[in-house]
């Protein structure tokens, strides 16, 4: 009786082992690509504030900006841009069933939501940001001839459509449609920021305390 008692506690001592390294293993992943995420969505903000100053300058004093500032903004305003979150290593922890190692329930719940429910809806902004472009992009094919310009496109006939262009109230509408978007998206990487920035926190933490 002993002997079976015994090789069972030896049997879930292992597997209990065996489970904390898999539940640090899974912090270690998450923490770098979260750590990656901080790095892109930063970059994407310093990119995304720009085109919010071009659109805002183009909206409020679009009368007085010069031919060339004017084709250089049209280019610049036609972009988007995007964080592209590390997915990976979350999918893989959560399809072989490693992130549910994780035994500090507070803080796996906070995971799950970061990934499953506030990217997510970071993501549905960006397919927002990506539409109003392209709407924007089809305007212009309707009604401007383009030329390929150092970023995407700009106007063709600059000199001949430069007044035009000024008094166009439907672009104006694109304009303001497009920064509003970008300013709710800059408004959602900032708050995104701080939720993962707070969850590397927690993750972070059970690493440190590991190796002590």
């Amino acid at each position: 009786m002993l002997g079976i008692s015994g090789s069972l506690w030896i049997d879930d001592s292992s597997i209990n082992r065996n489970d904390r390294t898999e539940e640090f293993e899974a912090y270690s992943r998450l923490s770098n690509a979260l750590e990656q995420d901080i790095s892109n969505i930063e970059k994407a903000l310093i990119e995304n504030n720009e085109m919010v100053g071009i659109l805002k300058k183009m909206i409020e004093n679009i009368d007085s900006i010069s031919k060339d500032s004017l084709s250089a903004y049209i280019d610049s305003t036609q972009g988007y841009t995007s964080m592209n979150p590390q997915y990976s290593d979350y999918e893989a922890l959560k399809s072989t069933g490693r992130l549910y190692k994780i035994s500090d329930f507070d803080l796996l719940q906070k995971i799950i939501d970061l990934y499953d429910n506030k990217y997510d809806a970071i993501s549905r902004l960006e397919v927002e940001d990506k539409r109003a472009v392209f709407m924007q992009d089809e305007f212009f094919i309707n009604n401007y001839a383009m030329k390929p310009s150092s970023k995407w496109t700009t106007l063709k006939n600059i000199n001949e459509d430069f007044e035009r262009i000024k008094q166009d109230l439907v672009y104006m509408n694109y304009l303001v449609f497009m920064y509003k978007i970008k300013i709710d998206i800059n408004k959602s990487w900032a708050s995104l920021i701080d939720d993962i920035k707070n969850v590397k926190i927690g993750i972070d933490f059970q690493i440190a305390n590991r190796s002590q």
